[in-house]
């Protein structure tokens, strides 16, 4: 309500709020002298609002400038990013290291939720890292009671690994045109196909590139293993587009991949896969995305008109 008032009644646009957090956006030299401090006149304005309401706040924690902390995340409008800082990055490190230390390997559900929930707020600067919670979400699934044991097995165990090594060198997206810029403006476009019968193929400007499948049997390592469908290789030939374009003597800042797949579309979309064969792809396309900061975008297109 005080967030509404302030916007709809003082005017102060732009303003936002989470939990009791305010902010906003303003002008550089848009300063005024308050309290013997020179502010930003929006947020003297806000300030004035909370002291006519009543409203009690801390004047130290009233901080403008072009790098702040907003709920946890280092915000750059100058870089137009959002990062973690490093005490940050080494405690949820930590957090996890502790939880796969757990006695016989078998954290309880509160210990699972726990981790998932700072993970989950580790997403908002590092998407592509997804891919770590398949199994941290499996394990739990269905389950309700606090104290029970869980084990870790070995693919959990490698996914968040994996997380804890990927998250120094990862962490931070630039908000400024991540994802937002339109189909035209793309570096390069390339178009993906897949049979089970024939192979995975990706083209682009005028190249073309293809594997072949000869025997059907080869698709699985061995009999106990899970047959390989036409999605999982629908999905390798966006990887193969993908670690192609990223070996470029100039690798694209934005690309721009179509596959007849609404299903590949959709997993790499939402970077949530039905089975722990489907992320094994999502993982190894987020190594190549947070190595070279590719900005990749996935759409459908008709099998009639793809390649």
């Amino acid at each position: 309500l005080i967030c509404w008032l302030a916007i709809k009644k003082l005017d102060i646009i732009g303003l936002h709020v989470y939990m009791d957090d305010f902010f906003r956006w303003d002008f550089t030299d848009n300063l005024i002298l308050f309290r013997g401090k020179l502010r930003p006149a929006k947020q003297a304005q806000l300030l004035l609002f909370w002291e006519a309401i009543k409203c009690p706040f801390e004047d130290r924690k009233q901080e403008h400038g072009s790098s702040l902390k907003i709920i946890g995340f280092w915000v750059d409008i100058v870089e137009g990013s959002i990062s973690l800082h490093h005490s940050s990055i080494d405690d949820l490190i930590s957090k996890i290291n502790t939880f796969l230390a757990a006695p016989r390997r078998r954290p309880s559900l509160r210990d699972y939720q726990h981790l998932a929930g700072h993970i989950n707020w580790l997403l908002n600067v590092l998407p592509w890292g997804k891919p770590a919670t398949f199994e941290l979400y499996k394990k739990t699934s269905g389950k309700s009671v606090a104290q029970a044991l869980i084990p870790i097995n070995s693919q959990l165990r490698g996914e968040l690994t994996w997380l804890c090594d990927i998250i120094p060198r990862a962490v931070g997206i630039r908000f400024v045109d991540s994802l937002f810029w339109k189909d035209d403006s793309v570096d390069i476009v390339m178009w993906t196909y897949a049979t089970l019968r024939d192979g995975i193929s990706f083209v682009f400007a005028g190249h073309g590139f293809t594997y072949k499948i000869t025997e059907q049997r080869n698709l699985s390592s061995s009999s106990n293993a899970a047959p390989v469908d036409i999605f999982f290789l629908e999905q390798i030939g966006i990887l193969s587009a993908l670690y192609h374009a990223s070996g470029m003597l100039h690798p694209p800042r934005r690309l721009l991949i179509w596959s007849d797949s609404l299903d590949a579309v959709s997993v790499f979309s939402s970077l949530s896969p039905s089975n722990a064969m489907h992320n094994a792809p999502l993982r190894a396309a987020a190594e190549i995305i947070i190595a070279t900061g590719i900005d990749l975008r996935v759409k459908h297109i008709a099998g009639i008109d793809n390649i």
